[in-house]
């Protein structure tokens, strides 16, 4: 015989464990596709010099969801790039690494879609893991300005300065003391 305590203290674990599981499954759906996949909107700004900053801009195309987070690669930009997400799109700026050679470099751009809002209508409410996609770029490094070639530094300068001003006072030296033994000596005059 069942006691009736027992049949209720039963129902209210049937409940709750049929209420966190409707509720752990709404929590988070699971797509397999993106409706647009690789679609969307990347903008890379330069050209730039070695050392200099270039804005970045990401957006996804119209229809897919907003991206949860974007990651940033190219062999031409150092690892201290940031975006921010606007609601809207991801902008944020990179640096150019230094002592690069000028040209055109691939630039790679990860939009991460785990925990992105769901585009579907019936899942409007809930978050969804859409897979990542990649979207390409481009980044052109101009040359750097090169230093004036106005002839030596000051260092380079004054050593020229001093060993020509060494030069120029031996010269001298020697001529002074070559005219001095010739008015010494002197022209030997014969007595008849």
């Amino acid at each position: 015989m069942t006691h009736p305590g027992s049949l209720s203290v039963y129902g209210g674990f049937a409940a709750s464990a049929a209420a966190l599981i409707l509720l752990g499954y709404a929590g988070t759906a699971h797509a397999d596709q993106l409706p647009f996949p690789g679609k969307g909107y990347v903008s890379v700004g330069g050209p730039a010099e070695p050392g200099g900053t270039v804005e970045l801009t990401v957006k996804e195309r119209p229809g897919n969801p907003h991206p949860a987070a974007v990651e940033v690669s190219s062999p031409a930009l150092t690892d201290n790039t940031t975006l921010g997400d606007t609601g809207s799109a991801w902008v944020g700026a990179a640096r150019i690494a230094e002592n690069l050679k000028p040209g055109t470099y691939p630039v790679t751009f990860t939009l991460r879609h785990k925990d992105a809002d769901c585009v579907t209508e019936a899942d409007r409410d809930h978050v969804c893991d859409y897979p990542s996609i990649a979207l390409h770029g481009e980044v052109q490094v101009s040359a750097g300005a090169a230093a004036p070639d106005d002839g030596p530094g000051f260092g380079a300068g004054l050593a020229l300065g001093i060993a020509s001003g060494a030069v120029g006072a031996l010269a001298a030296g020697g001529i002074l003391l070559r005219h001095r033994r010739r008015g010494a000596t002197g022209p030997r005059r014969v007595r008849p």
